[in-house]
């Protein structure tokens, strides 16, 4: 039986793209997927890979395209009037324009569009993000992470996932253990076990993530290091790790912010990722006012992640 889903599209500026994908998500959206014309045109200008490669029809429009997923059941139009005034909200709070748009699509008809887009991208030194569709020719010390997000968040190829990698790549210690919370595509947690870490615990509160997260894991020959639970942030994570990861937004990072110290060693890293440069200053608060100094702070078009610590400087 094919899964019908509900496409919400939102057109919007890149002011909008964090608080919006917030609302998606507390409101439990299957999957949300930002299209950015600037990151497309970085990809084309990059000499990383062949302009060639991405194809005529990636978005090149004025603007950020935000989609979210719902699962057509009885609760949808509840949840569709929730989401439509609380985006409503946000761009009124923002003083922003915004264009809403719905549409019903098959899962197997929004897998197969996306996927055209999505080529084996280098991040980082080493890591190479592979689709599991795609053939690629692996280098003598390249890391390479073979990845299906399904309806779930983490590609590599959006800005805050690719700087958590760099992130990662750079002050990750071998045989440590590891907390990634918000996993969505699992694509960090399996970066971190790739790259050394011992063990690695993965968390999202949305089932459809916990799922694609495992099977990615097992893909990549990780699941004896790498577990995934669902779970709110960090309320279902037991014990202190050397390095946690969280790639989401800044509103949910300033939550996670309050019960860090409790959950990371003292002399452990916290990686940031999702916070758009005008919001900044409030995560940069936050750490300060639990002991945290920053070690590094990466930004790439309107988006910054950092690296933290409570230990002295590596």
């Amino acid at each position: 039986m094919v899964k019908e889903w509900a496409e919400i599209s939102i057109q919007t500026t890149q002011e909008g793209v964090e608080a919006i994908a917030n609302v998606f998500h507390e409101f439990g959206a299957g999957g949300v997927v930002i299209e950015d014309p600037a990151a497309v045109a970085a990809l084309r200008d990059s000499e990383r890979r062949d302009a060639s490669e991405i194809p005529d029809g990636a978005p090149v429009a004025d603007g950020v395209t935000i989609k979210a997923y719902l699962p057509v059941n009885a609760h949808l139009q509840e949840r569709l009037g929730a989401i439509q005034g609380a985006v409503n909200h946000v761009l009124k709070v923002l003083n922003i324009d915004g264009r809403i748009r719905l549409q019903r699509v098959d899962e197997e008809e929004w897998s197969t569009a996306w996927k055209s887009y999505y080529k084996p991208l280098r991040v980082g030194r080493n890591l190479v993000i592979k689709p599991s569709w795609e053939d690629y020719e692996k280098q003598p010390d390249d890391v390479v992470i073979e990845l299906d997000p399904g309806m779930a968040f983490g590609t590599g190829t959006h800005p805050t996932t690719a700087m958590a990698l760099v992130l990662l790549e750079k002050h990750l210690r071998p045989n440590t253990r590891v907390f990634d919370v918000g996993t969505g595509s699992g694509i960090l947690a399996i970066a971190a076990a790739l790259l050394g870490a011992a063990e690695v615990t993965a968390v999202d509160s949305d089932p459809v993530a916990v799922d694609v997260a495992w099977e990615n894991c097992v893909r990549n020959g990780v699941s004896d290091r790498v577990s995934v639970q669902g779970g709110n942030l960090l309320e279902e994570l037991v014990g202190q790790a050397d390095l946690v990861l969280a790639n989401i937004t800044a509103q949910v990072l300033l939550e996670l912010i309050e019960d860090l110290p409790s959950h990371i060693e003292a002399a452990g890293v916290f990686i940031g990722s999702g916070v758009i440069q005008s919001h900044f200053d409030e995560v940069k608060d936050a750490l300060d006012e639990r002991g945290f100094k920053l070690l590094e702070i990466i930004g790439q078009e309107e988006w910054v992640a950092f690296a933290a610590t409570k230990g002295e400087e590596q």
